[in-house]
């Protein structure tokens, strides 16, 4: 049976949605990006402290300026008991093994974790999980679940990041012309209207849609993720509560990539 996984705002949340979660996903603090908020090492613990399986997500590009205090950090958090680390950069893998870790990794290269051929490589690596691409159609993902024994989990609802820069593309065009932001920023493009924000390690611009396939039914899905980001936390809440009541929420249904093969061609 699948597991619900939440990735959460704030540790209040955390709180309110113990009895629709069995997991929570929390970016750390300066280490991971696309999330609009990080937590400290601090409010892991107090989170953990909840009583439910704990992912924490290092997921941006790692410098090596920043390799001697990754260590120190991963050699602290191995303690905490973790589920897993959601990582981004490779570093990760050989430093579990440099450091003789013990939390499990999840491979979690968003728009490259596609195919059941990588997801063996890096569990042959010792990477038991794979967080999977929201690209991907659902006989795909049915393909990659016959083929690898990897865990794994699959996005089911909320905005999906499309677009990464490590420039500050809206603080700089706001600086250029002298104007001043006016909250959430979007950008608009053939028609549709996409959410873009400005994080400390640069830009993502977001999907115009909230991806919502909660009525899809996914068995042997590992974890099914649910992504609080710009989305109203008493909906967050309902939408949990409605999955776990097998209802359909109160957002349109969009499926995304999931019935519709992606095919790009040069012209």
């Amino acid at each position: 049976m699948s597991k619900v996984a939440a990735i959460i705002n704030n540790v209040l949340q955390a709180k309110e949605l113990l009895n629709y979660t069995d997991a929570y996903l929390m970016p750390l603090k300066d280490l991971s990006i696309n999330y609009l908020n990080t937590f400290s090492k601090n409010e892991i613990k107090e989170v953990q402290g909840l009583g439910k399986e704990v992912f924490v997500i290092i997921n941006k590009n790692i410098h090596n300026s920043e390799l001697n205090n990754l260590e120190k950090i991963l050699k602290e958090i191995d303690g905490y008991n973790l589920n897993g680390i959601m990582f981004y950069d490779i570093a990760l893998v050989n430093l579990k093994t440099k450091l003789n870790l013990k939390t499990p990794l999840v491979w979690h290269q968003e728009h490259l974790t596609t195919n059941y051929g990588t997801v063996n490589y890096w569990y042959n690596k010792g990477v038991e999980y794979t967080y999977l691409s929201s690209e991907l159609t659902k006989r795909e993902i049915k393909e990659i679940r016959q083929n690898t024994k990897a865990k794994l989990f699959i996005n089911i609802f909320g905005y999906i990041p499309i677009f990464t820069s490590k420039r500050h593309l809206v603080n700089n065009y706001l600086e250029t012309f002298n104007l001043k932001s006016k909250g959430q920023n979007s950008i608009k493009k053939e028609g549709k209207t996409y959410i873009i924000n400005d994080f400390p390690f640069g830009t993502t611009v977001y999907s115009q849609y909230i991806l919502n396939i909660t009525n899809v039914d996914f068995p042997t899905i590992d974890y099914l993720v649910f992504n609080s980001n710009f989305i109203n936390p008493k909906d967050f809440k309902e939408i949990l509560k409605d999955f776990k009541a097998k209802k359909d929420n109160k957002f349109p249904k969009e499926s995304g990539f999931l019935y519709q093969e992606t095919i790009y061609k040069v012209k």
